[in-house]
């Protein structure tokens, strides 16, 4: 079946990640769209899959589901005992993957309303729970771990500048049980870019005692509208 739009890239060269843009012909309408305005890419069934996905070949969703079961493996939780929340859901396609390697998605969490909403539009049912905000409430989060026996936190691309702060994902991951498992990919485009969110996180993870890292490792994220490759680090641990 044919999309009900087509979209045109801008290839333009030494924009961004938060400045890549497309133009997008739907229905009688052309407009230009700014890549990370997720409200308008999520309010059109099929347009971020069409775009992140395929166009731009985006490998997070695959390669942070692959490092969750790889570090479940290394204490002993196989995918089906995984209990999943997955932090900078937008419309499930990071759950999505999940299921499909046998784990159940419980918990979805993002910013904005609108990614909920396609959510559970485009994959209904998957998230039995969906929260919405820049920065989660504690207490709802660890009445949630414990309710619904939540043992992995996951988050492709969500965690560091302009999206969750370091310090949250360490308050959420505070509230996870011995033997979970928090796996995560982020933009890791070395330091001479200025980028901090690995060595951030690397602090944040270093504060827990428990907490041992078991996969690390350098992936092409996806390709930039301009052909570049993009990289970021694959990074999950365990609490022991």
């Amino acid at each position: 079946m044919t999309a009900p739009f087509t979209v045109e890239l801008d290839s333009s060269p030494g924009r961004r990640q938060g400045e890549e843009r497309f133009v997008l012909h739907h229905g009688d309408e052309t407009r230009e769209v700014v890549l990370h305005d997720y409200a308008t890419v999520y309010s059109v069934p099929g347009l971020y899959e069409e775009v992140v996905q395929q166009r731009l070949q985006c490998a997070s969703p695959a390669t942070v589901a692959d490092a969750l079961i790889e570090a479940g493996a290394t204490v002993g939780t196989a995918p089906g005992d995984l209990r999943a929340f997955d932090l900078g859901a937008g419309n499930g396609v990071v759950g999505e993957e999940m299921v499909a390697r046998g784990v159940t998605v419980v918990v979805g969490a993002d910013g904005i309303g609108e990614a909920r909403d396609a959510a559970h539009r485009d994959r209904p049912g998957m998230y039995a729970h969906y929260l919405v905000g820049e920065r989660l409430d504690g207490a709802e989060v660890a009445r949630l771990v414990r309710e619904e026996h939540l043992t992995a936190l996951v988050a492709a691309g969500a965690v560091g500048e302009g999206h969750v702060p370091v310090d949250a994902l360490g308050e959420l991951w505070s509230t996870f049980p011995p033997g979970s498992v928090l796996a995560l990919t982020l933009k890791d485009g070395g330091p001479e870019t200025g980028d901090h969110d690995v060595a951030d996180v690397d602090t944040m993870l270093a504060g827990f005692d428990d907490t041992t890292v078991v996969v690390r490792r350098r992936f092409r994220h996806r390709f930039s509208m301009a052909g570049a490759e993009l990289t970021y680090l694959v990074l999950a641990a365990v609490r022991r």
